[in-house]
């Protein structure tokens, strides 16, 4: 029986060299005391009602509420520049990847936004590895993981008798995915303590799923 496997993107295989309040930063140098916050704020407000451009919501709060000179337009593209900049994907993670996709139909399944996500993949060769990618906020998809809509688009995406998931994020993507009926991986530290889906890294997950 065909097995096939899908990855989380951000915090999974793909990590930051600085945090997002850095990154915000880089956007907006000088930015005015509680500009991050309202970035923020209105940033996932946006993702959570699945906009398709939550960063430019983002900034669009910002420059309202704040004297800054600058279009949100303009912003947005800085930031994506500056995000885009602060990612990396290990050797070892890209190399565990590519043996999965070797081995097993193979797929990116991501909470975000469609533009963004898939500049990242491309940023870093993933997307010439996997055979799909699932973008929440991508207007065909339009759910959130844990929402089990999205792990159904994920499955009409690849077709298989069984699937695997590798994220971490425990309620998003452990708990998400095992509700859609998926076997999953949790490389992450949150949720249960020791639970019985816990690896300690992406190549742990990729050598059990091979097995």
């Amino acid at each position: 029986m065909t097995t096939a496997v899908f990855f989380d993107l951000d915090l999974t295989l793909l990590q930051y060299t600085d945090d997002f309040e850095t990154i915000f930063e880089r956007a907006l140098p000088n930015a005015p005391d509680g500009a991050y916050e309202q970035y923020v704020e209105g940033l996932l407000h946006a993702f959570d009602h699945l906009s398709t451009t939550p960063y430019r919501a983002g900034f669009e709060a910002v420059v309202k509420e704040f004297d800054v000179d600058a279009e949100p337009a303009e912003l947005v593209s800085r930031y994506h520049e500056a995000e885009l900049a602060a990612t990396t994907v290990p050797d070892a993670t890209h190399e565990a990847v590519s043996r999965v996709a070797a081995a097993r139909p193979t797929g990116i399944l991501t909470n975000g936004a469609l533009e963004m996500q898939h500049a990242k993949l491309e940023a870093h060769g993933l997307d010439e590895i996997v055979d799909a990618v699932v973008v929440s906020n991508d207007p065909d998809v339009a759910a959130r993981k844990p929402d089990p809509a999205i792990f159904r688009t994920a499955e009409e995406s690849l077709s298989a008798a069984n699937y695997v998931y590798v994220g971490d994020t425990y309620d998003e993507d452990i708990v998400g995915a095992r509700n859609a009926g998926w076997e999953a991986f949790h490389v992450g530290t949150d949720g249960p303590e020791e639970p019985p889906e816990r690896v300690a890294s992406v190549e742990e997950a990729a050598r059990k799923i091979l097995d």
